[in-house]
């Protein structure tokens, strides 16, 4: 399936139109009763019952561990419920599961409770963590998902490679379409590991709808995007509903929910194990209200900071908050770098490379300072704090900390010198209780915040429980002069970005750096 391109425009803001909302009843194209689900005691969906209609656009809401991932995870088949029925209607052949599964059903091979059963019902999703193909380029990332592409039919290879030939060439022309269509025009040869997050989401999604889903599950689709990035999917989303009548269901962070207010049609409600549903104008127009371009900035500034807007080269803004009596005070940088060179493969990230002249990022960082990188995806700001870190090699310029270069150190020596990185991609290990994460980061006594799910595994953890323990044993390193936190706010909810704002909060005698997505039109 490849959505008609939309005439050319753009809109001053990112809010979709409205999906046409019809008359008549919509078809039910998916149906679930009575979904429940435990982890460990602790139940997380308790006899939930919905309805998801053709070309409806779902917005799905609910606290950090809710169960909005544990709800798309069993609704896609990458979970099996504890107790319920699904009833899948979107391909036009009705099929029913119903849990638990008895132990002789899964001897049928053709009635399997998987991702790849419901994916030929017509379900597709998007991951909070992306997951593409690392060294395969954007164009077959995209490609490989088109459900009749001629690669899964060796016979047809075999005997009519020229009609396989033609059928790939056009698949290959929609990919590069749909790349055009997101921004990403003249990457199409780039691999997966080379481009940024934001970057990697917009990929996601397009393969997502490249793979012809009738029902199509998001979450966070719009994380990590910056005011383009939030535009182009929003402007493709818009059109798979609009054109094709594909459902959408969306979970989103809170600081994205006003730019899909006038595309949502109905409102979910995850809470306490129940869901609700209704309306989602009112909702949308709350949500619009509460919301400012830079909501991060009430949560690390108060009347006694001082606030300044420092312009860095390709669109990107450096916002110092410090306190006001440090504001005009001579002050020794914790953090300077110096002609900054960084490349990914052929390309240069940070910086500007050529055969005639080199100019690198120069950035200074004080005590008692926090800094917030807001940039375009593809700036290079996950690429920067790696660098600072020590996780990429520089191509030129220096790095100092504390006027000592950091150039030849390894990451265990800046480590030890007070360099600290909380990553975007939260980096746990999977099979550690979140008290045993802790206490590796040496702050054993944050169990008691982290309540009862401090001894579950991460790996059974939401995305949001997650980044509340990343941030958590972020704070186990009591002698870092330079901290690090890549989008720290992403996953939560409003409780727990009022927590993440006081883990972050600089002391008197560090710096801290914060990157972004830019929101500047």
């Amino acid at each position: 399936m490849q959505p008609e391109t939309p005439t050319s425009g753009a809109r001053n803001e990112p809010q979709a139109t409205a999906a046409p909302r019809a008359d008549v009843a919509r078809p039910v194209v998916l149906a679930a009763s009575g979904l429940r689900k435990a982890f460990g005691g602790q139940i997380v969906l308790d006899g939930v019952d919905l309805e998801l209609r053709e070309g409806e656009v779902i917005l799905l809401r609910g606290d950090n561990g809710s169960g909005k991932t544990t709800l798309i995870n069993i609704l896609t088949g990458n979970l099996e419920p504890d107790a319920g029925t699904i009833h899948y209607l979107a391909d036009g052949s009705p099929r029913e599961f119903r849990f638990p599964r008895r132990w002789w059903q899964e001897l049928n091979p053709f009635d399997h409770f998987t991702p790849e059963s419901t994916a030929r019902e017509g379900i597709g999703r998007t991951w909070q963590d992306v997951r593409l193909f690392p060294s395969q380029t954007l164009r077959d990332n995209i490609a490989v998902a088109d459900p009749h592409h001629p690669g899964e039919n060796p016979i047809r290879a075999l005997f009519a490679p020229g009609r396989g030939h033609r059928h790939e060439a056009e698949i290959t022309r929609q990919a590069d379409a749909m790349l055009a269509r997101l921004g990403l025009a003249g990457r199409e040869t780039s691999s997966g590991d080379k481009i940024s997050l934001g970057q990697s989401k917009r990929v996601a999604v397009a393969r997502a709808v490249a793979a012809g889903a009738r029902i199509l599950f998001l979450d966070e689709p719009l994380a990590g995007l910056d005011r383009q990035g939030i535009e182009d999917v929003l402007t493709l989303l818009e059109s798979v509903a609009r054109d094709h009548a594909v459902t959408l269901a969306i979970v989103e962070h809170v600081f994205n929910h006003q730019h899909l207010h006038g595309l949502v049609t109905a409102d979910w409600l995850l809470e306490k194990g129940k869901a609700s549903f209704g309306d989602s104008r009112a909702t949308g127009r709350m949500v619009l209200s509460e919301v400012a371009d830079r909501p991060w900035l009430k949560l690390l500034a108060d009347d006694a900071n001082t606030v300044n807007d420092e312009p860095l080269p390709h669109g990107a803004v450096l916002t110092r908050i410090s306190r006001s009596e440090h504001a005009n005070t001579f002050r020794k940088p914790v953090l300077e770098i110096r002609d900054l060179v960084v490349n990914r493969g052929p390309r240069t990230v940070i910086g500007l490379k050529n055969e005639r002249n080199e100019t690198g990022l120069n950035l200074k960082l004080y005590a008692g300072e926090i800094a917030v990188l807001q940039a375009p995806n593809g700036w290079g700001k996950s690429t920067l704090l790696a660098a600072i870190g020590g996780l990429v090699t520089i191509a030129g310029g220096e790095i100092l900390l504390d006027s000592r270069s950091l150039a030849r150190s390894p990451v265990w020596d800046r480590v030890r010198s007070g360099v600290q990185l909380v990553p975007s991609d939260h980096n746990l290990f999977p099979n550690l209780s979140a008290r045993n994460v802790l206490q590796l980061a040496g702050c054993a006594d944050s169990a008691i915040a982290f309540g009862q799910l401090s001894g579950r595994s991460t790996s059974e953890l939401s995305g949001g429980e997650k980044q509340r323990l990343a941030l958590l044993a972020g704070r186990g390193c009591s002698k870092a002069r330079l901290r690090m936190f890549d989008e720290p706010f992403a996953n939560l909810d409003a409780p727990a970005m009022r927590e993440a704002a006081g883990n972050i909060l600089v002391q008197v005698n560090d710096a801290v750096l914060v990157a972004l997505p830019s929101t500047d039109n």
